[in-house]
């Protein structure tokens, strides 16, 4: 959930979207912490495309009409159980992905079908810094958060935190 859900057309009809730039830094730093990051959307959005890139992430599956059957050709190209896979949703679309992942998240403001399946619901609502919750979750979890943070207080690579940060 990497937008609030909005779509927004310029006068061109070219499609707008935001990103949150705290999701942004939360990928990154989930990436080189060593997960792999699939963004699996089931609109096409070049807005997306672009925003995948710029982060480096492994996988952009885009106008994805199955995002189970999506998620369990990476687990198979990877050798990843369902549980080693989270998935973030926050519609009806998600809800087949919950079934082939271990850790099913709602975001904050996900329709109630989504919630009452999930095993976590976000404070924050999509767009809005919930990935970066999930990912500061899992992170903390395996014990990388607290070297991540360990890094913005060394004035050696606080230039190169700078960088993530301006992604």
């Amino acid at each position: 959930m990497l937008t609030d859900g909005g779509l927004t057309f310029d006068e061109n009809g070219s499609l707008l979207q935001t990103f949150h730039v705290r999701d942004g830094f939360a990928l990154v730093a989930a990436r080189r912490a060593g997960l792999t990051i699939a963004w699996v959307s089931g609109r096409a959005s070049r807005v997306a495309q672009k925003r995948f890139e710029e982060l480096d992430l492994h996988h952009c599956i885009l106008a994805c009409a199955d995002k189970a059957l999506a998620l369990r050709e990476l687990q198979q190209r990877y050798g990843f159980t369902p549980d080693d896979c989270c998935f973030v949703g926050d519609d009806l679309p998600d809800l087949p992905a919950f079934a082939v992942c271990g850790l099913k998240v709602a975001v904050a403001d996900a329709v109630a079908e989504v919630v009452s399946r999930a095993d976590y619901v976000t404070r924050a609502a999509g767009g809005r810094g919930a990935v970066r919750e999930v990912i500061e979750r899992i992170l903390g979890a395996q014990q990388h958060w607290d070297e991540l943070m360990s890094r913005f207080t060394q004035t050696e690579v606080a230039r190169e935190s700078i960088e993530i940060l301006q992604r």
